[in-house]
């Protein structure tokens, strides 16, 4: 898992790859072990580099996972935002296609491995539950937040709703009702097939709701 050691101080191409290594590494045993279990040392061993390269970088092992978080969210981010073009030309397939992406997001095993992290330990660490939801929820739920707003700035909306709440529902139901039962074990949604079939129809439902004839039409074209 480590790398080469060198001697002096590191170029920045370098000291990219060794940062991106430490978080990777970080992650790895945060998620595997939970973050009381795993001590900047293991880290150090696992990634092998010494200790003081990470607390040059992480002043605790506090900072260095609220750094893991942040990196998990702006990862999403890139992930899943679509094109300024997209979303321009055609709002509503913008926001289908990035729940689409967040759905596989949520439910890859790095995120669920450190999800159960939270659960089983949040309570005794609400700071870094707190950063996590900053950094990592907030975010996604402004992107589905914004999405929505150019739905309805197109026009597609058959009347006017509370968008954050509206944001929240629809996350809710794609996101979060999968998420809460890989989480918990249940292996309903391990294929490609099961996700695609599960936010069709979950879609569907929710979007019969809220969308006016003429969107509502153009939603099963894409379908």
């Amino acid at each position: 898992m480590g790398m080469r050691r060198h001697a002096g101080r590191p170029d920045t191409k370098m000291s990219e790859e060794l940062d991106r290594l430490i978080l990777q590494t970080a992650s790895q045993l945060f998620a595997e072990q939970g973050y009381a279990a795993t001590s900047m040392e293991q880290i150090a061993a696992s990634a092998q580099v010494g200790k003081q390269t990470i607390y040059r970088r992480h002043a605790s092992k506090e900072a260095l996972f609220m750094t893991v978080m942040t990196d998990l969210g702006q990862s999403f981010l890139s992930a899943a935002a679509p094109a300024a073009a997209t979303v321009s030309a055609d709002p509503l397939l913008a926001l289908r296609q990035t729940m689409r992406r967040l759905l596989d997001l949520v439910l890859s095993p790095p995120t669920i491995a450190l999800s159960r992290t939270f659960v089983a330990e949040g309570w005794r660490f609400p700071d870094l539950v707190e950063h996590a939801g900053v950094h990592i929820f907030d975010p996604l739920e402004r992107l589905t937040h914004d999405l929505l707003v150019a739905v309805e700035a197109a026009g597609l909306l058959n009347g006017a709703y509370d968008l954050v709440e509206t944001s929240r529902a629809l996350s809710a139901l794609l996101l979060g009702g999968p998420h809460q039962h890989v989480l918990f074990g249940r292996n309903a949604f391990a294929t490609k097939a099961a996700r695609d079939h599960y936010l069709d129809q979950s879609w569907a439902m929710f979007m019969t709701g809220i969308l006016s004839r003429t969107a509502a039409t153009r939603q099963d074209v894409h379908a």
